[in-house]
C-alpha cells in the first residue's frame, strides 16, 4: 500500500539519516524514494546533503514521465526509481545506494545467482541479483538499462548497476533496508571467495588529514606534504589525507596506475590514479591537475579545497580500491570506458560540485 504524503516524506528522511549511519551511501550519493499513489512519488532532491533534509525539500515526481512539482530538482537518478513503481505494483519504497561490496562485485558485469545466493536469502532477494549494463550516471541510457533488467526480471528484489551501485526495490521502508543489507552480505560472501589471501585483514579505514591554513603536523608523518596542500588551484588553502585505508594500501603496493572501475572515482578523480616513488616533489607534479596519486607502498594522498570534499576523496579511492583488488586477483572487472569516465569527471566539476554544498 503506497504511503501517505506526509509519513511517505518522514520515512525518506529518515532513511537517508539510516543509510548515512550504516555506510551503505556517503554525502549526497545514492537518492530514496517512497510511493504516494499509483502514479506518484516523493524522492530526496539533486546535490543536498541527507543531515539536513526538511519534509519541505522533497520534491512529488510522477511516475509515467518522471516530470515533478515545485521549483527544487529531483534526485536526477528519478527514472531509476519511476520504472521501479511502474513495473512493480508491490513496491513502495526505493533506495539506490553506493555501497561498498556490491559496488565492488557489480563491475565484474555479472548477475548474482545460483552458487552466490544462499537458499535463506532467496525470500529477500529472489533467486538472482540481475547486472544492470553500465549507463552515465541520470542519462536515459541508464534509466532504459534498468528498466529493461526489472521487467526482465519480475522475481528480484535488487539490481546491481554496473560500475555504479545498486536499486533495491521494497514493500515498505523496512524490506527495503533489509535488501540492501542482505545484498550487501551476499556480495560481500562472493567478494571474499573471489579475491581470497589479498583481502586486509583490518576494514576500517585510516588517515590522517591536515588543514592547509594551520599546515600541522598529522600522523604519518605527513607533515612533509604541507607545501601540497598549500599549492591548491588559484592559491587557495585546501586539505589533504594521507590514507592508509586498508584496500588502497593494497592498491598501493602493487606499484601500478588504478583504473576507475566505480564511477564515483571517476566523478571526483578522473580516468585513473597513478601510482608513485618520491618525496613530496614527485608528489606535487603528479597531483597537479589531479585529487589523488598512490604513493607506493604507502596508501594514497588526496587533495582538495573543502574538507568534506577530501574525505570523498579517500572514501571512492578506498572503494574503487576493493575492485582493483579482484584485478589483482585473477578476476576481469571492467573499468569504466576512457570517454565515460572523462565525462563523468567533467560533469562532477562543472555541476555537482556546485550543488554539494546547497
Amino acid at each position: 500500500m503506497a504511503y501517505e504524503i506526509r509519513e511517505a516524506k518522514e520515512q525518506v528522511i529518515r532513511a537517508g539519516l539510516e543509510l548515512l549511519k550504516s555506510g551503505l551511501i556517503a554525502r549526497t550519493w545514492g537518492n530514496i524514494s517512497a510511493r504516494i499513489s499509483d502514479t506518484q512519488f516523493v524522492i530526496t532532491p539533486s546535490g543536498m546533503a541527507y543531515d539536513r533534509l526538511g519534509p519541505e525539500d522533497l520534491v512529488t515526481v510522477n511516475i509515467a514521465d518522471c516530470s515533478y512539482e515545485g521549483s527544487i530538482k529531483p534526485s536526477s537518478e528519478k527514472g531509476i526509481h519511476a520504472a521501479a513503481y511502474a513495473h512493480r505494483p508491490e513496491v513502495n519504497f526505493v533506495i539506490h545506494t553506493h555501497q561498498n561490496f556490491a559496488s565492488a562485485v557489480s563491475t565484474l558485469h555479472v548477475d548474482l545467482a545460483s552458487g552466490t545466493i544462499d537458499p535463506d536469502t532467496i525470500p529477500v532477494l529472489g533467486k538472482r541479483v540481475p547486472a544492470a549494463e553500465y549507463g552515465l550516471s541520470s542519462t536515459k541510457k541508464l534509466t532504459k538499462a534498468v528498466e529493461h533488467t526489472i521487467v526482465s526480471n519480475p522475481e528480484s528484489s535488487a539490481v546491481l548497476l554496473v560500475n555504479h551501485g545498486t536499486l533495491c526495490m521494497g514493500r515498505d521502508y523496512e524490506d527495503a533496508f533489509n535488501i540492501a543489507h542482505v545484498l550487501e552480505a551476499v556480495s560481500e560472501k562472493r567478494y571474499r571467495a573471489l579475491c581470497e589471501g589479498l583481502i586486509p585483514t583490518d576494514v576500517k579505514p585510516g588517515y590522517g588529514i591536515g588543514s592547509g591554513e594551520g599546515g600541522e603536523d598529522v600522523e604519518n608523518d605527513f607533515s612533509r606534504y604541507e607545501k601540497i596542500y598549500n599549492g591548491l588551484p588559484q592559491g587557495e588553502k585546501g586539505f589533504a589525507i594521507l590514507s592508509t585505508a586498508p584496500f588502497t594500501m593494497e592498491v598501493s603496493r602493487l606499484g601500478k596506475t588504478m583504473k576507475a572501475y566505480i564511477d564515483d572515482m571517476a566523478q571526483i578523480c578522473g580516468a585513473d590514479v597513478k601510482c608513485i616513488s618520491g618525496g613530496e616533489k614527485t608528489a606535487e607534479k603528479a597531483l597537479k591537475g589531479r585529487r589523488a596519486v598512490l604513493l607506493q607502498g604507502a596508501g594514497a594522498i588526496c587533495i582538495s579545497e573543502e574538507e568534506d570534499d577530501v574525505r570523498a576523496v579517500a572514501m571512492v579511492l578506498e572503494k574503487n580500491a576493493m575492485a582493483a583488488i579482484l584485478k589483482a586477483a585473477g578476476d576481469s572487472p571492467k573499468p569504466v570506458n576512457f570517454l565515460s569516465a572523462n565525462l563523468e569527471h567533467l560533469i562532477y566539476e562543472k555541476k555537482y560540485s556546485k550543488l554539494k554544498n546547497r
